[in-house]
């Protein structure tokens, strides 16, 4: 979805998306913060599964039957 946006819009976002999510974890105690960046890092230096979408990528969600 990204790639229909301008570069510079994109970058909008991601300024916004990175305050919001500072404003949040600057509720949270040191430790907490640091767990959640050290997830972020380990989900985004995962292997490319073959045939699956890039580490980091956005989950699929599976339709109810």
């Amino acid at each position: 979805m990204t790639e229909l946006l301008p570069e510079t819009d994109r970058d909008a976002c991601a300024r916004d998306a990175m305050t919001a999510i500072e404003v949040a974890l600057d509720r949270l105690s040191p430790e907490a913060r640091s767990a959640f960046w050290t997830a972020i890092d380990r989900l985004y230096r995962l292997p490319v599964e073959a045939g699956g979408p890039p580490a980091g990528a956005a989950p699929r969600h599976r339709s109810p039957p």
